[in-house]
């Protein structure tokens, strides 16, 4: 754990001497974002101080120029949201799109991080989204995702996700049909591969899936209120367990959700076992809950 938080400090570190090094008027122009000065920095060089701001999905980010601060929804970012916010901007290659798009195995490099991209990012998706592709679609609506074909709401196209402004993503979900399993896939701009490092999109591939779950269990969540109180009933850290956790409450006739802290945006792919994820239900379903699970005393 402590080794791991120094790699993360050392890469934070790199990537704001990187983005210092830049120049805030190519910066805007390549990445696509907006820049206000402030000021006139001394550290620069008498380069104008001040913060570029743009959308990031269904958020905004705001970051400080030249202290490289990401803030997210004005609150400060994740540590994975600010390393790849901030190569983003210093290693924009201007508009990139999915006219060509592909799955992250056939990203340059990518073969060491594929195993852990299919089940962080692709399988939690499938796993939620596998047999509700409603929910699948309300959830990439509210990110602001569009169809690049077809016309409706049809979840099987592929969907173009405004990730970053010039770095989208695409989705499709594939429902389970006769005898094909349902599946679910990530995808990129060909391009993005030569531009970005592929652990930078391996972990950007996670962050939009943790942010459409987020997405979805919220929309779940508020369907549910409806005067009903929600409880915790089991804290887990692995996605995959908390979404085998909800499949087996719906197996016995209750709704569950999953709730992930923002630690698990933080490490994600390279810190497996450190990310809470709570399993939600009505606090009046919370007794058969625990029977379900064969679970005793506090959730906790």
């Amino acid at each position: 754990m402590e080794g791991s938080g120094g790699a993360y400090a050392r890469a934070i570190e790199e990537a704001v001497k990187e983005f210092r090094a830049a120049t805030p008027a190519v910066v805007q122009t390549a990445a696509g974002v907006t820049f206000t000065p402030r000021g006139v920095s001394q550290e620069v060089g008498g380069v104008p101080a001040g913060a570029f701001r743009f959308p990031f999905m269904d958020r905004e980010v705001e970051v400080g120029y030249p202290d490289g601060f990401v803030s997210l929804d004005r609150e400060p970012a994740v540590v994975a949201v600010t390393i790849v916010v901030l190569h983003y901007l210093t290693r924009s290659v201007g508009p990139l799109d999915l006219s060509d798009p592909v799955r992250f195995q056939g990203l340059p490099g990518a073969g060491a991080y594929t195993s852990a991209f299919r089940s962080h990012a692709e399988v939690p998706l499938l796993q939620r989204f596998g047999e509700d592709g409603e929910a699948y679609v309300q959830a990439l609506s509210a990110l602001g995702a569009r169809p690049l074909a077809g016309v409706g709401v049809d979840p099987e196209v592929v969907w173009e996700v405004p990730f970053l402004p010039h770095l989208p993503l695409g989705a499709r979900l594939g429902l389970a049909e006769d005898a094909m399993p349902a599946d679910c896939v990530i995808m990129f701009p060909r391009r993005s591969g030569f531009a970005y490092h592929v652990e930078d999109l391996a972990v950007a591939g996670e962050i939009f899936s943790a942010r459409l779950l987020e997405v979805a269990d919220m929309a779940a969540a508020k369907e549910n209120e409806q005067g009903r109180e929600l409880s915790i009933l089991v804290t887990v850290f692995d996605p995959v367990e908390a979404d085998m956790v909800v499949s087996k409450l719906r197996s016995a006739g209750i709704e569950g959700i999953v709730q992930p802290e923002a630690l698990s945006v933080v490490y994600g792919l390279t810190m497996e076992g450190h990310a809470r994820h709570h399993v939600l239900v009505r606090t009046e379903d919370l007794v058969e809950a625990r029977g379900a699970l064969d679970l005793s005393g506090s959730p906790e």
